[in-house]
């Protein structure tokens, strides 16, 4: 029979060892959550410590009673960058989605974490339970190693709150929403993180990696779910789970925007079959993608294709049938199971030609095809696969006579055929949009790459830094809520910045005077040190036993015109 829950709490003692051998004894009250059932800690007081090399508890000195300090209650903190982090959560809606996710105290100690990375650029968590010292954060007590180790633990487990989240950030995009699907890798040395694998390296540093699947709304500058995966699994096989997450999200009619590392018949057919619009970037190699292109070549070299947001850019539109072909799983409707099946599909093929890129490209395979010509003559005996392709498509060997002098060429015409679709790109969808309109949405995608460098370089997340799988997750989605606050400013600030250089006939001289000094500032300032530059703001709070009173450090006119620009009161 259970132990029948009486609501009690309980007074428990735990000690931490520092690194200079002292103990630090803390007396801790834990109570019983009957709905979560899990025990969690009321409060935590410091008792004392036992120095190195002794047994005995040296107790701590006692706090200064208000009546003993005349009667005044003070505190002084840094709140300039952390109200301005407080503004976030609370305008996003970040804020109120992890509170309505998970319960009271995980939810103040991961906003309070993904507060600190951001405020702090992405210092290690070691450092945090100093830095809230100063700095308010939504949870209140000292967040210890042991806290957040705990925190992170319980969040990797905890897969309903996970995507209850996920949920509530993608019912903010609404109807039509374009979203940017991409990988990243993360490289460990540590052998306890099973899903660390040998598999392709995004930062080249030959260690074993984790892979990292992001979901972001390109439009609304914000990303909306994530999942980890073994680092050999190849991101065009990747799609898959991921269609099937989109579904779980409860998006409606999204368009899934790739580039060519998803690019393959198979997943154009499974999003076809899911009626899932995409748009994706495909290899000019492909036999039929450089039949489109010699289709519209003639289409594209007038005058009509040019980009109207960029005229380095010519593009044309061209809707062909395309088939694809499947092996039945299941017998149905007379085809029986194992069978090849043929289905036939509409697509929309936008190509577009560049004189720039031509011209780089075909540098670059000059300068490559002149340097296998060397190695080949040196007499170089071991290629990889690939290489050994290109000696035999472009060059070409001869000797004179028996063992006379190897004598190296050009196939000129294959490189001409090669260099025929320098410049050209292709772009591929199942859903009708105007040419430049898919390369604007394009274009977006490439968001996703910052979002990886910041998540890396801004917010510690280069490494797992964690023992174990379920650990790591809960520290990745603590990063993930960071990214969000990142990410929402960053889009804020942006606003503030177009706002600041539209020409309004009815602003005053000293305001277009202020607005261009301010504009000026923030094109010189990462959002790293905007956030360090409001940091020094300090509030002071005295209370006595008469009033209380309140002040902060002033702004100038400047600071101040641009939290107004940026909505805060």
């Amino acid at each position: 029979m259970a132990k029948p829950i009486t609501g009690k709490t309980h007074v428990g003692e735990r000690r931490e060892k520092r690194p200079n051998g002292d103990i630090y004894v803390y007396e801790r009250i834990t109570a019983y959550d009957e709905k979560n059932r899990k025990t969690y800690t009321l409060s935590q007081r410091l008792k004392g410590k036992i120095k190195a090399g002794t047994q005995e508890i040296v107790p701590t000195r006692p706090k200064k009673r208000n009546g003993e300090r005349g009667g005044i209650d003070t505190t002084r903190q840094h709140t300039g960058l952390t109200d301005i982090l407080e503004w976030v959560g609370k305008v996003s809606g970040i804020d109120d989605d992890v509170r309505a996710s998970f319960s009271e105290g995980d939810a103040e100690k991961m906003l309070s974490i993904a507060r600190y990375w951001i405020g702090s650029g992405g210092n290690t968590l070691p450092r945090l339970e100093s830095w809230q010292v100063m700095h308010p954060l939504p949870y209140r007590e000292a967040i210890t190693e042991d806290v957040y180790g705990k925190l992170f633990k319980d969040v990797g487990r905890n897969e309903e709150g996970v995507q209850s989240y996920f949920s509530a950030r993608a019912a903010r995009l609404g109807e039509s929403a374009v979203v940017a699907f991409d990988s990243t890798t993360i490289s460990t040395y540590s052998e306890n993180q099973s899903e660390a694998r040998r598999g392709f390296n995004k930062d080249g540093n030959g260690l074993n990696t984790i892979k990292l699947l992001t979901l972001y709304a390109v439009q609304a500058c914000e990303p909306i779910a994530f999942s980890k995966q073994p680092g050999n699994i190849p991101d065009v096989i990747s799609i898959e789970n991921t269609l099937t997450q989109l579904k779980c999200l409860s998006l409606e009619k999204p368009l899934i925007v790739t580039d060519n590392g998803y690019y393959s018949q198979k997943n154009m057919m499974e999003f076809a079959l899911r009626n899932m619009k995409f748009l994706t970037l495909a290899d000019p190699t492909i036999v039929w993608v450089r039949e489109t292109i010699d289709e519209l070549r003639t289409t594209i070299a007038g005058m009509a294709s040019t980009c109207p947001f960029d005229p380095t850019i010519c593009g044309a539109t061209v809707r062909r049938m395309h088939q694809f072909s499947r092996m039945r799983r299941r017998s149905r409707n007379g085809t029986v199971a194992g069978e090849k099946e043929t289905i036939s599909r509409r697509l929309y093929v936008h190509v577009y030609y560049s004189p720039d890129n031509e011209a780089k490209k075909e540098l670059a395979f000059r300068r490559d095809l002149l340097e296998l010509k060397a190695h080949v003559e040196a007499g170089y005996a071991e290629f990889t696969e690939s290489v050994q392709k290109k000696i035999d498509k472009y060059l070409t060997c001869s000797r004179k006579r028996r063992g006379g002098r190897l004598k190296v060429g050009f196939n000129d015409e294959a490189i001409a055929e090669a260099m025929k679709y320098f410049g050209y790109f292709a772009l591929v969808s199942n859903q009708t949009m105007d040419t430049f309109t898919a390369l604007e949405n394009y274009r977006l995608r490439e968001k996703i790459e910052e979002l990886f460098a910041v998540q890396k370089g801004r917010l510690d997340g280069a490494r797992p830094r964690t023992w174990y799988p379920d650990n790591l997750r809960g520290r990745q989605f603590a990063q993930f809520i960071s990214l969000g606050y990142h990410c929402f400013l960053t889009k804020k600030i942006k606003e503030v910045q177009a706002r600041l250089r539209k020409k309004e006939p009815e602003k005053s001289k000293s305001l277009s005077k202020l607005e261009k000094k301010l504009d000026t500032w923030l094109s010189q300032r990462s959002l790293a040190q905007i956030l360090d530059w409001f940091d020094c703001i300090e509030t002071t709070k005295v209370k006595t036993v008469m009033a209380e009173y309140r002040w902060s450090t002033e702004s100038v006119a400047r600071d101040k015109l641009f939290l107004e620009y940026l909505g805060m009161d």
